[in-house]
């Protein structure tokens, strides 16, 4: 089976150099969210706007009526699934995460890099004040954050997310590349022993979603050999009821040989008044995401020495003779 990998970076954490770099010595080609995006826009007949727009917006009252986010995931997903079956690809951005860890071709990494850092390369990127690139980069984390929040999961903030976790401001660009493509050699050792008909249990799951979403459900799908479990994210009244009619949409997709339905972790809420759903507040959830992106940092960065003066000042030469 073919692997492949995914990118995702903070900004300012010289994501975009490590991925060229990476791409000019295996030659795959790079798939940017935004590609995504446009790709799937394409294939179901939506803009490509309304999709980014629908995915930043889930929280709101009026996707609890479309479902827009979640019909948005569901067309990405389908598209992700369609690009594991061809050639090598890195995905740049956090889109690739969309995929269940479980038996995964797509190897995940996070390139982090301590606050400071990241300050100096904005101020070396574009004539602006210390005040104004701390707000740069601060606006360009919240922006991130939103999306990665309502399309992945607003709990996914662990090191369980990635297979790997880059400090970019302990090495240049070309030794973080070659750490990656060793940790890369690495997963495709471990994933080569339960690969059999990986790809084929992501297309039926993505087919499934689909077709649920258009029709108003909130439900995930994974599968197994035809087996199709799926999982009821928000609070029904009647879960059986809704059980039989999910089974008999779904048995309609070929490939599908089993139905089973389960509550999701959010099924059973804990609110005294039930049509109330108490979420956490994005300042709180935001601070949370950046203390862990710290911690993960932090753990990496244990393992390297610091750069020396003269290494940072070769790899911000370039950006300087850009202005």
């Amino acid at each position: 089976m073919t692997t492949h990998l995914c990118i995702n970076g903070e900004a300012f954490a010289r994501t975009q150099k490590i991925v060229d770099w990476i791409a000019s010595r295996t030659g795959w080609p790079i798939v940017s969210d935004r590609d995504l995006i446009e790709a799937a826009g394409q294939r179901f007949n939506i803009s490509a706007d309304r999709l980014e727009r629908c995915m930043r917006a889930s929280g709101g009252v009026l996707n609890r009526l479309t479902h827009g986010a979640e019909r948005s995931v569901a067309y990405l997903k389908s598209v992700l699934a369609d690009k594991l079956a061809q050639e090598p690809v890195i995905f740049h951005g956090f889109m690739g995460l969309l995929l269940p860890r479980e038996n995964s071709p797509v190897m995940t990494v996070l390139v982090t890099a301590d606050t400071d850092f990241r300050l100096q390369r904005a101020l070396h990127a574009a004539p602006m004040d210390k005040r104004q690139a701390k707000k740069m980069i601060d606006r360009r984390d919240r922006t991130k954050f939103s999306c990665y929040r309502n399309v992945v999961d607003g709990q996914r903030f662990d090191a369980h997310t990635y297979d790997t976790v880059v400090p970019s401001d302990r090495m240049n660009a070309e030794s973080a590349g070659r750490l990656i493509l060793e940790q890369l050699v690495q997963f495709e050792m471990r994933a080569q022993t339960n690969t059999a008909g990986v790809l084929d249990d992501l297309k039926l799951a993505s087919q499934v979603e689909v077709s649920l979403c258009e029709r108003g459900y909130h439900v995930s799908a994974t599968a197994e050999k035809g087996r199709v479990r799926l999982t009821v994210n928000q609070p029904v009244l009647f879960l059986k009821r809704l059980a039989r009619k999910l089974e008999r949409q779904v048995r309609r997709i070929e490939g599908v040989r089993q139905v089973e339905t389960k509550p999701g972790p959010n099924f059973f809420q804990a609110d005294v008044y039930r049509r109330c759903r108490f979420e956490v507040p994005a300042e709180l959830a935001f601070r949370s995401f950046a203390r862990c992106r710290q911690r993960l940092h932090d753990q990496a960065a244990d393992q390297f020495p610091e750069l020396s003066p003269r290494q940072v000042r070769s790899e911000q030469r370039p950006a300087i003779q850009l202005l």
